[in-house]
């Protein structure tokens, strides 16, 4: 029997072929904006805090529990929900997380006390920790691999787009018509990405594998890819669960999991402490300082792209060398800070940069190894449980950091310490196996 395709089944693969080339964009817009809302909700207290302080008579204390209320919850849930979007398909779980962000978020704007806040913020991180893995899920079923890191990275630029809307904004708002009108804000806006998903995602049609390898093309167009729900979603279910168990039993899921974990305490405790570092051992002034921080995280904006175009088109599809190379940028700039004396203003502007690009620009590269380490059926598990990683770090390296310099009355210790935790994520990410699957 003629192995060869049928003209017919060619001309299939051609037009499902040609119509990804075209929607993965509309994919990408849509997961980018959730995200984009998913951030600006976990972030606008910090712009609101003068207004929430004032209103709700708060210690700083107090307000650093709004913030830590929704990141108690979302870690957990990226884990949850890595999981179920691999059982229910990634529309499902879009709709679902920024339904439940948009309703608690909405439902802050009309908290009567400072307990009530505080769980629905708790509980808006049910919602935002749906997001994660349900982008890098989309993008690994829409781009082809060649394309992947790329768009991972131009997705996670959100955080920072975000960042910057928020600070912008919000506090325009409360100063307008009040603290209840910057939350308003991001839950229409969460609501308005819930009917953007519904008019213009789709879950991807089961189509004859097309005759190109594995790497060219986007995960759905794979032999025998299909939503991974059907019916009453009990064959998805079963396969993601079986997914989900892999990845849990995955050798390089824990080698690039710890690594994320190092390298998320290195990127937080940085952004944390990197203006209290500059007012205190450089002594520039506080909005100096913050403006550095906006640059370097200006930097890491444009280094989560860039990084993903370096790794699909130099590096050949690789994500650990791309990887690797930037955790020794955030080492570098880490030592910088240790030994860099005050005065040497050009030098501290070379090291922000590599901060920026090193330390906060790998986020990108490290969900489009997972994703492509999980595969079809387990992608959005193995982002979720690489995230949840990323935020057990994100916890520990700012207070570890702040304690380091408490307890030796100076800077470069907890700089050097960060610099150490950054080779160690090296070491972890050579012995990642890439290109295997769970």
């Amino acid at each position: 029997m003629d192995p060869s395709p049928s003209a017919a089944s060619v001309g299939v693969r051609s037009a499902t072929s040609a119509g990804s080339s075209r929607y993965r964009f509309v994919v990408l817009t849509v997961v980018w904006a959730a995200y984009l809302v998913v951030f600006l909700s976990r972030l606008c207290v910090g712009p609101l805090a003068p207004f929430l302080r004032d209103a709700f008579g708060l210690s700083n204390a107090q307000v650093g529990g709004l913030t830590s209320a929704t990141a108690v919850v979302y870690a957990p849930t990226l884990i949850f929900a890595g999981w179920l979007v691999d059982s229910i398909g990634v529309r499902r779980a879009l709709l679902t997380g920024t339904a439940i962000t948009g309703a608690c978020i909405g439902a802050v704007a009309l908290a009567p006390s400072y307990g009530t806040m505080l769980l629905l913020l708790g509980a808006s991180g049910l919602g935002c920790g749906f997001i994660y893995p349900t982008a890098v899920k989309a993008i690994m079923l829409w781009f082809p691999a060649g394309e992947r890191a790329t768009a991972v990275g131009v997705n996670q630029s959100a955080v920072n787009v975000s960042g910057m809307l928020g600070a912008a904004v919000m506090p325009w708002l409360a100063a307008a018509f009040g603290w209840q009108a910057g939350f308003a804000f991001a839950a229409v806006l969460a609501l308005l990405v819930c009917v953007l998903a519904v008019a213009l995602y789709r879950d991807p049609r089961p189509e004859e594998p097309p005759s190109a390898t594995p790497p060219e093309v986007p995960l759905h167009e794979l032999d025998g890819a299909r939503p991974t729900s059907d019916g009453d979603g009990s064959s998805g279910r079963v396969t993601a669960t079986a997914g989900f168990v892999a990845v849990l039993r995955s050798r390089d899921i824990w080698m690039m999991g710890l690594a994320a974990l190092l390298l998320g305490a290195v990127e937080f405790a940085a952004l944390a402490h990197l203006v209290l570092f500059l007012n205190g051992a450089w002594g520039l002034g506080v909005a100096a300082a913050a403006g550095m921080l906006a640059f370097s995280q200006l930097a890491g904006a444009v280094g989560k792209p860039l990084s993903g175009v370096v790794s699909d088109r130099v590096l050949g599809r690789r994500r650990v060398p791309a990887l690797i190379g930037m955790g020794a940028l955030a080492a570098l700039s880490c030592v910088a800070f240790a030994v860099l004396a005050p005065g040497h203003t050009g030098l501290l502007w070379g090291a922000l940069f590599l901060l920026g690009v090193g330390a906060i620009g790998w986020g990108g590269l490290m969900g489009t190894l997972a994703g492509e380490t999980g595969g079809r059926t387990a992608a959005g598990a193995a982002a979720g449980v690489s995230a949840a990683f990323v935020n057990v770090g994100i916890f520990l390296g700012p207070p570890i950091f702040g304690l380091i310099v408490d307890r030796t009355g100076a800077y470069a210790p907890a700089w050097w310490a960060l610099a150490a935790a950054a080779v160690v994520a090296l070491a972890l990410l050579l012995g990642v196996r890439e290109g295997r699957t769970v």
